[in-house]
């Protein structure tokens, strides 16, 4: 069974043992914890800057939904990654980054959320 069809609660059972269910708030901890539930790849084919970012995004990617169980679309999906590298790079809002990486799953990312 792939995680996208795995029934919510047992996603909720994972959930609830991380510090929290926003994305945003999120320890290295509960990271680490979700990178070996969704079997991440990291930053797939490129350099593992931001990896804490890449691996929520795969968490989105993998399931298709947001850590309390609400479905996630791909374009919200896609738009956390750019936010979450924006909040952690010196650039912000302006982060090259963000912005490169944004535009590289949104045009090439469809085969992975499949």
């Amino acid at each position: 069974m792939s995680l996208k069809t795995l029934p919510t609660a047992d996603l909720l059972a994972f959930t609830v043992t991380l510090s929290t269910r926003d994305w945003r708030k999120l320890t290295k901890y509960d990271i680490a914890k979700i990178s070996l539930f969704v079997a991440s790849d990291g930053c797939s084919g490129v350099p593992d800057f931001y990896l804490d970012c890449c691996i929520i995004h795969d968490w989105f990617y993998r399931t298709h939904r947001d850590l309390d169980g609400t479905p996630i679309t791909r374009a919200e999906a896609d738009r956390r990654l750019k936010k979450c590298i924006q909040s952690e790079s010196m650039f912000g809002a302006f982060s090259p980054m963000a912005w490169w990486r944004y535009h590289a799953v949104k045009r090439f990312g469809k085969k992975a959320w499949g």
